[in-house]
């Protein structure tokens, strides 16, 4: 039989490691929730919305035109570049209208970080 631990053992160290550990799930999701909706403020991109038109810009840019499968070699990062913001066009993110000069700040940021 194995003996099992008494009452005060038990919740004296753990509870100060999780009201700990909660309220740092917490700030996190506050700082993050505050992160959206300053993008939102602004008429930036979500960053999912971001990501998927620079991937679908750059599959429309390889994508040869004529023939199945077929794969440019070489493409123009201009086509890229404009292909992700015209995707972006006219779309929302949290109802707000996405805004011309906040999608071209959001692209230059991912594409092309700063280093600060």
């Amino acid at each position: 039989m194995i003996p099992s631990p008494s009452p005060s053992m038990s919740t004296a160290s753990p509870a100060p490691v999780l009201s700990s550990r909660a309220a740092r799930r917490d700030a996190d999701r506050k700082r993050k929730r505050d992160e959206r909706q300053a993008l939102r403020d602004r008429g930036a991109p979500d960053p999912r919305q971001l990501d998927a038109a620079i991937v679908d810009a750059l599959r429309e840019a390889l994508v040869a035109p004529a023939g199945q499968g077929a794969v440019r070699r070489h493409v123009d990062l201009a086509d890229i570049l404009t292909g992700a913001a015209r995707a972006l066009r006219g779309r929302t993110h949290g109802g707000v209208v996405l805004r011309r000069e906040a999608i071209h700040a959001a692209l230059a940021d991912r594409l092309a970080p700063r280093q600060d």
